[in-house]
């Protein structure tokens, strides 16, 4: 089943609960408060019986025992105060008219005449209820107070069943209550004319990304346009996080394809070279002397350590680089290398900078990965800074967040901001026309980063104090 359908069928129960809910609630409201008027207007209907009362307490000798269970008394009471009158009040003028005697007789009981009680100011009972039939309920009381001068003598007593007696009253509750049965139909039947469009139309965002997840899933990538973000819920926030793995999944392509595109380019260079000197000396067009074979040897050497970076990236992404920890000083281990790399920074006049803290700074690393980090940093410190230039290297605590940073700056020339987060993206150069014998294949900073997560540090490019490039990186330490 669709889940358009589903939305629907769940509103139509909801609101199909709602009315029967609603519909009981007015019903019962309804009755409850129209038999609470019926019993207030019988009240008013029974005040001249109590004000009648009050009249024969008073004179009686202000006592009840005139009456005490004296059916007759009673009901002579009944007529003068409520047939009676009820009787004069619907036809006086026609039944007592000079012109003509009466034409008939008083009307029948007062329909309240056998539910009326009476009891004194204490509450015992003067006048009692008939018997009641078996298994008739119990009728609740509703009590009128008798006064004479503002003090209570007694209490009339009326019997109220639960259902209503008057067909009057009966007619006019079932019609009110079928007025609110058609009315409330009415309302679930819009309801439900608008739950079906409503639902359609909360399913249409999860419609759109259906369609958008099939060609994903069909390889449509780039042909894939973003999903509209029209509201700030679930779906909005699921269609604006399918966009991100959209635009994620492009970027992802665009790497790929321009990964594949710079391999071919690095590989077939040194590929070509080989090709055509290998050519030459086949041909005899070159003699087979030292220099063809050193040509031959240096352009073996950079393929291999190509192959090796490479290598060593796809398995920093497999997560397969191998690590070989052990407690190591990083001070030690870097002022080492440092030292062994003097001669490489002579040649090119680069004047070496060394700043080393006084305590150790232990980590708990991989020792010859590390030298390979410094390694590819200098090769790049070597390849791009000016003759004469100067490399500063320094290492600065932060015992309280429990790291240490390698700073790594050189002079002259600087990087553009736009390339700063790019430098460390696998075989970007920032002047792509940089000749082979300045630049390398770009790989040297991917490592680095790949290494410096190996152990749980992180990388960072920006400019240098010295005017050139510096490259932090963070490590934790061990202790």
């Amino acid at each position: 089943m669709q889940i358009r359908y589903k939305q629907f069928l769940v509103i139509l129960v909801a609101n199909l609960l709602l009315a029967a809910a609603l519909f009981t609630a007015v019903s019962w409201n309804f009755n409850r408060s129209f038999q609470e008027y019926v019993r207030n207007d019988q009240a008013k209907e029974l005040q001249p019986l109590v004000e009648g009362l009050a009249e024969a307490y008073q004179q009686n000798g202000q006592s009840w025992q005139w009456l005490d269970n004296n059916r007759r008394q009673w009901q002579r009471l009944l007529q003068q105060n409520l047939i009676l009158r009820e009787n004069f009040e619907n036809g006086a003028e026609e039944q007592f008219s000079p012109a003509k005697p009466p034409r008939r007789m008083p009307g029948p009981p007062h329909p309240m005449t056998q539910r009326l009680l009476l009891s004194d100011a204490h509450g015992n009972l003067i006048i009692t209820l008939p018997a009641n039939n078996p298994g008739q309920r119990k009728p609740s009381i509703q009590w009128l107070p008798i006064k004479v001068e503002g003090e209570l003598v007694g209490q009339l007593g009326v019997a109220h069943s639960t259902e209503l007696e008057r067909e009057m009253d009966r007619l006019f509750v079932t019609h009110q209550l079928q007025q609110s049965a058609w009315i409330v139909l009415g309302i679930l039947l819009i309801s439900v004319g608008l739950a079906f469009p409503f639902a359609k139309r909360l399913v249409r965002p999860v419609t759109r990304l259906q369609e958008s997840m099939q060609q994903l899933a069909g390889g449509n990538i780039e042909k894939l346009e973003p999903l509209p973000v029209t509201s700030d819920d679930e779906l909005g926030r699921l269609a604006h996080a399918f966009n991100l793995l959209t635009d994620t999944l492009k970027d992802n392509l665009k790497a790929r394809q321009q990964w594949i595109a710079d391999i071919s380019h690095e590989l077939r260079t040194p590929v070509a070279i080989l090709q055509g000197e290998l050519e030459a000396l086949m041909d005899g067009v070159r003699p087979l002397q030292p220099s063809a074979l050193e040509s031959l040897h240096t352009e073996v050497e950079r393929l291999t350590r190509l192959i090796n970076d490479l290598y060593e990236l796809s398995l920093s992404d497999q997560g397969s680089l191998s690590y070989h920890r052990q407690e190591c000083s990083l001070g030690t281990v870097l002022s080492d290398f440092l030292e062994q790399s003097q001669t490489r920074l002579s040649e090119k006049d680069i004047k070496l900078d060394f700043q080393l803290p006084k305590r150790p700074l232990i980590l708990f690393a991989d020792e010859s990965r590390l030298i390979q980090l410094f390694r590819n940093l200098l090769n790049n410190s070597v390849r791009y800074t000016n003759a004469g230039g100067q490399l500063r290297v320094s290492l600065i605590e932060e015992r309280q967040k429990g790291m240490v940073t390698l700073l790594w700056e050189d002079s002259l020339p600087s990087v553009a901001d736009e390339d700063l987060g790019k430098l460390f993206e696998r075989l970007y150069r920032t002047d792509s026309a940089r000749n082979r014998a300045s630049g390398g294949a770009g790989l040297g900073l991917a490592i680095c980063r790949a290494i410096a997560e190996g152990h749980q540090g992180w990388i960072e490019a920006r400019h240098s104090e010295l005017g050139g490039l510096a490259i932090a990186v963070h490590f934790p330490l061990y202790r």
